[in-house]
């Protein structure tokens, strides 16, 4: 009895500090990364990160955020990654789905919680330890449980119970007759592995979904033991919502016993689990518990996320110069004062008053295309996520869309001018739908002719600054600023040549652009000088005569052109 005592002790103390060991290195690399600002993840596979985003707009059917186009156009996937600083698959899905789902009239925001996880240390440590443990699973799709729950389902459950209980059974014919009780015990092991590997397949890749929304509900479970006065809104959620789902938790560690290891209790573990086919049963309980209560699954899911992302914004805010919270007003303005592109190692900042119609111009390379990327993303990130990379920020609720970089799509069978006009079209329709919205463009229809695309660009533009919503663009052509000076405020972007060189300044000046440098970057870059003279004449004979010279023959020699 004794030597039995003493081993257990022994058993628990070696656990104990596995479990100890473990955790203090957890901390300590939790430590280190909110120090430095700097983390390591493995690659993010998007296309499961974003199956929350997409079950959920399934299910409303209607506009809701971000849409691909604008998404891709401001490489908001970087933006993502950089913010991902989530510990588990939920965190990182709810974060996804939280920068893409804007919805102008939401009033509320996650402010506490980002407050509470930057100033309360001891809980933030606590809850990551507990979402780290969960971890990240690609491909378990766990939200689609309280979305469009179509698993499968195990018919007739009472065969597989039946089919378990036969090596007990024959067990038991044993203290009748050994040799049958034997032979009936060998025959059912048989019959239940034949019937394991032929219908495992089935649930296989069920399982390991189930085993995931499992592993939720249980840290869900731990969450809600914490003791913290501030947390106490989502620990009396998360304490009522597991309640039900209690026996999930159960019911996975069955249908997981000896999975993973390598040992030989494993092992043994797992000839139990296949003899009394307990995947099966394991499985439909858990589906049917989850199923049975779907609406306390999906306030598990959605408080864990929630938590995990708070503390990834927290993170973020940590590791800027900058930031601010949003104000937001009824006027259709967009004031800011030094803000940043979130994706720039050395921004430069920018301070702008923007009113409803703001057209800018500027040379190639001049910074136009970065600046209005920047005020769109923070525009995303103040009206998700509560936080803008300026000083100030202040701006009208509305939905963000771009249309910059086109391409043409050579399976649709559209053009690059058709795909930019059904590009512009997105945002046409939204603002004919009612819908408040900040549309930014550059390079307006660039797709096409010179007087029609002159045409074509002053007559949206006059449309759009006669509808609803702000609208911020930004061309090469000159024409439009002339065009659209009574209803469009003009700004510029600028550069000087020195020793040979185009340098910007990447800040943005009143007024439209006055100057031009892509003859001069030919010059710089050693084309022939009868190119870029020859260019400088036809530039300077329009921008005097309006109307361009006529190109000579080849009879003409060049230098007979200048």
């Amino acid at each position: 009895m004794s030597t039995f005592f003493i081993i257990a002790i022994v058993v628990i103390a070696f656990i104990s500090y596995h479990l100890l060991t473990r955790e203090r290195k957890k901390l300590k690399k939790f430590r280190e990364e909110w120090a430095s600002g700097i983390f390591s993840s493995p690659e993010a596979d998007l296309n499961s990160i974003s199956s929350y985003w997409f079950n959920k707009k399934k299910q409303l059917k209607v506009y809701d955020g971000v849409d691909e186009l604008t998404w891709a156009d401001l490489g908001m996937n970087e933006v993502f990654k950089k913010l991902n600083y989530t510990q588990s698959s939920v965190g990182e899905e709810y974060l996804f789905n939280e920068l893409r789902a804007i919805d102008p009239n939401k009033k509320e925001s996650n402010e506490a919680l980002y407050s509470l996880f930057t100033e309360n240390v001891n809980l933030r440590e606590k809850i990551l330890l507990i979402l780290s443990d969960l971890g990240k699973e690609n491909y378990t799709n766990s939200s689609s449980y309280f979305f469009d729950f179509k698993e499968i389902e195990i018919k007739k459950t009472y065969m597989y119970v039946i089919l378990a209980l036969l090596p007990i059974a024959s067990l038991l014919f044993l203290f009748i007759s050994i040799k049958y009780g034997i032979l009936s015990f060998i025959g059912s092991l048989i019959l239940n592995g034949i019937i394991y590997y032929r219908n495992k397949t089935k649930i296989e890749n069920n399982l390991h979904s189930v085993g995931y929304a499992a592993a939720i509900i249980f840290a869900g479970k731990r969450i809600a033991s914490l003791k913290d006065l501030m947390l106490m809104p989502y620990i009396d959620g998360l304490k009522k919502s597991v309640q039900p789902l209690k026996k999930v938790v159960t019911f996975n560690r069955i249908a997981t016993l000896g999975s993973g290891g390598s040992g030989e209790f494993d092992l043994l573990l797992e000839y139990v689990r296949i003899l009394f086919l307990l995947d099966f049963i394991s499985y439909n309980k858990i589906f049917k518990t989850i199923s049975a209560h779907q609406k306390e699954y999906e306030e598990v899911w959605t408080l864990v996320g929630k938590l995990d992302a708070a503390i990834a914004v927290s993170y973020y805010r940590n590791t800027l110069d900058t930031y601010c919270t949003p104000t937001f007003t009824d006027q259709e303005v967009l004031t800011f004062e030094k803000m940043a592109h979130p994706l720039l190692v050395k921004p430069v900042l920018n301070s702008s008053h923007l009113r409803k119609s703001t057209l800018i111009t500027g040379s190639n390379a001049s910074g136009k295309s970065t600046y209005i990327k920047a005020v769109a993303i923070n525009a995303i990130l103040a009206q998700t996520i509560n936080t803008a990379i300026a000083k100030s920020w202040t701006m009208k609720p509305s939905y963000i869309v771009t249309s910059m970089a086109v391409q043409d799509n050579v399976l649709n069978g559209d053009s690059y001018f058709i795909a930019e006009i059904k590009s512009l079209q997105r945002i046409i329709r939204l603002i004919t739908g009612g819908k408040p919205c900040i549309s930014f463009i550059d390079e307006i229809l660039k797709g096409t002719n010179t007087i029609e695309r002159i045409a074509a660009s002053a007559s949206i533009m006059e449309w759009l600054s006669l509808n609803k919503g702000i609208n911020l663009l930004a061309t090469h052509d000159i024409e439009l600023t002339e065009i659209a000076e009574s209803i469009y405020d003009n700004y510029h972007f600028r550069e000087k040549v020195e020793g040979g060189e185009v340098q910007f300044d990447y800040k943005i000046h009143d007024g439209p652009s006055i100057s031009r440098n892509a003859i001069k970057l030919l010059e710089i870059l050693g084309y022939p000088d009868e190119i870029t003279k020859r260019s400088n004449v036809l530039a300077q004979n329009f921008t005097v005569h309006r109307t361009w010279e006529a190109l000579k023959g080849r009879e003409n020699t060049i230098d007979s052109l200048f």
